[in-house]
């Protein structure tokens, strides 16, 4: 199987009080940092914050709701990211039952005797097109439908009595 060979990884930094980013480039061995650098929102061209805004929130939707594939569905859960920015929340909260894990990481994860944690370690080292095809897997696609289906079970659990009295 075909893992990633790519010895580096990325780690970036968003700083909302100075509007700047610090981007660094880590050797995956040995974690040292090989290369950085930092870049100022405000270097921006005046003629392009707003392009560069939009931009930025078209793919915080599109990251924050990759476990929703993509069909009817996408675009709700789109619309609760959305709403939590509106509301001023920059953690992703799911109120609407969107799961932060999709249910076929979810799934690996029960059948192979992991934590979700575990699973997404595991991988994180193929991929793009191997990771689809493990998460493609019959048993794992079965797995997936029955937490799908407990999810919205779930949905009507009350938990108020785990509120601090008020």
């Amino acid at each position: 199987m075909a893992t990633s060979t790519n010895p580096f990884r990325t780690k970036v930094d968003l700083n909302a009080e100075t509007q700047r980013i610090k981007v660094q480039i880590i050797k995956k061995d040995d974690e040292s940092v090989v290369e950085e650098g930092e870049f100022a929102a405000a270097d921006v061209h005046a003629n392009l914050r707003h392009n560069v805004a939009l931009y930025g929130l078209s793919k915080l939707l599109q990251d924050r709701t990759s476990e929703v594939e993509v069909g009817p569905g996408k675009i709700a859960a789109m619309g609760a990211v959305m709403d939590n920015f509106k509301a001023g929340n920059w953690v992703q909260e799911r109120k609407s039952g969107t799961p932060v894990v999709s249910a076929e990481v979810e799934a690996l994860a029960a059948l192979k005797g992991l934590s979700v944690a575990e699973a997404q370690a595991a991988l994180k080292k193929y991929d793009v097109e191997v990771r689809k095809q493990i998460l493609a897997n019959p048993t794992i696609v079965a797995k997936a439908e029955e937490i799908r289906a407990a999810r919205k079970t779930a949905e009507g659990i009350d938990l108020s009595n785990l509120l601090p009295a008020a």
